[in-house]
């Protein structure tokens, strides 16, 4: 076994889910289809990431999150079934399902912990030689033999001598130095190496962003990637149906967020803001207010943010309901659901003449929620700032329908476990 495969965990999940409900309910479609959804909110939740499987207690925490939360989804779901095909008649079991989260919760976190703990230790990772200096690279492989049980860097090859005395026992090459790959080609045609992988590939696959310094040693292929970017129609088509979606349903939450606000500290309710969009544009931003006008500093605008703070503002922004009127801007088109969140122009004017490939980022439209918000933390300094970009990077080149539905689940575990919390 070379590499863990979440599935295998899901599949077990599910099959714990299933049995569990059909011993509650004694429904066969229900045992079928309610842990379906359950399986949909532990990835949403990322319950089997493997940074959660080596901590049981963070497993069980996010299990049993997952699972309550899917269950009342799943209450919902029953209730609209019978009132609409069956004229209200049927009986949801609400006691069926608080049984099933209380006992799943917890079996669904063992059954994950234990088989993750066996599978690991029947992983063989793969043993590599890598053409290129180690010095400069060190730090960046070290990262991915730490996140990745699949990788081991084993040896390094700069030079011929080097390359002569390659072990037997290698299972690849990684090419780190693209002109030094080139000079070996005939020595490595002879050598029939088959299993030959760019160092983009592995860092791309494993850490779930693009390394500056990595843009750098492999400019020219990032360059090809990335002038090649263009925004598919299905992105339109999944912002629209979205954002029309998310008005209709939130409309009430703003409408009593913005009554709130007005009582507190009078108008305007909405607060606005020139940012950075697609292609280097300015658009209007806007977000519910959740400061106290006094005290603006428009030289410093996060200046004396607590005292500032409304009441209604602290948990706003805790749970992202700021946010909320973005989807006006996604339908309009200023802004996408998902992708790199939008800069304010001071920040921007910065960044751009100071971060190398920045501009990269501004090739597809800021998004409401983003690959870099789930997977990184708020930042506050300049190098947090650049490995931020290293994660939109990674979406801009890597952005499909699949990655995008797969932010949006999992913003919600952002939200819940306030990953990028402000």
């Amino acid at each position: 076994m070379r590499k863990y495969n979440p599935l295998v965990l899901y599949l077990a999940g599910y099959g714990v889910l299933s049995l569990v409900y059909f011993f509650l309910s004694g429904s066969i479609g229900g045992s079928l289809l309610l842990p379906l959804v359950c399986c949909l909110a532990l990835f949403s939740f990322r319950t089997f990431d493997r940074e959660h499987l080596t901590d049981f207690n963070q497993l069980l925490v996010r299990s049993f999150v997952a699972i309550a939360f899917s269950n009342i989804i799943n209450y919902v779901i029953l209730r609209l079934i019978y009132l609409s095909f069956f004229q209200g008649f049927g009986r949801v079991r609400l006691t069926a399902l608080a049984v099933h989260t209380i006992i799943c919760g917890p079996a669904v976190a063992l059954i994950g912990y234990s088989l993750f703990s066996v599978l690991r230790k029947k992983i063989r990772p793969y043993r590599y030689a890598v053409i290129g200096g180690e010095k400069e690279i060190k730090e960046l492989l070290k990262e991915i033999e730490q996140k990745s049980d699949e990788y081991r860097f084993v040896q390094f090859i700069e030079n011929k001598d080097q390359l002569k005395t390659l072990s037997d026992e290698i299972d690849g090459i990684v090419v780190s130095d693209y002109n030094l790959y080139e000079f070996f080609q005939p020595e490595l045609a002879r050598l029939n190496l088959n299993n030959i992988i760019f160092l983009p590939h592995i860092a791309e696959t494993v850490l779930k962003r693009i390394p500056l310094t990595l843009v750098e040693k492999f400019k020219a292929y990032y360059e090809t990637s990335f002038n090649a970017i263009v925004e598919d129609a299905y992105k339109r088509i999944l912002d629209v149906a979205l954002a029309t979606l998310a008005l209709v349903i939130t409309s009430p939450i703003v409408l009593i967020i913005a009554i709130l606000i007005l009582l507190e500290d009078g108008r305007p309710i909405l607060y606005r803001q020139k940012r950075v969009g697609k292609d280097g544009k300015e658009f209007e931003f806007v977000k519910l207010r959740s400061l106290k006008q006094r005290d603006f500093d428009p030289d410093n605008p996060n200046r004396n943010i607590e005292q500032r703070m409304l009441k209604i503002g602290k948990f706003i922004r805790k749970y992202r309901l700021d946010e909320l009127p973005q989807f006006w801007l996604v339908l309009k088109g200023d802004m996408s659901v998902v992708g790199p969140r939008p800069e304010m122009v001071e920040y921007h004017l910065q960044y751009v003449n100071r971060i190398p490939y920045y501009h990269y980022r501004l090739m597809l439209k800021p998004g409401l929620t983003g690959w870099a918000q789930i997977n990184y933390q708020h930042t506050t300094t300049f190098e947090e700032y650049k490995t931020k970009l290293e994660y939109d990077l990674y979406y801009v080149k890597n952005h499909s329908i699949l990655l995008d539905l797969s932010v949006i689940l999992k913003t919600l575990e952002a939200v819940v476990f306030k990953r990028g919390a402000r």
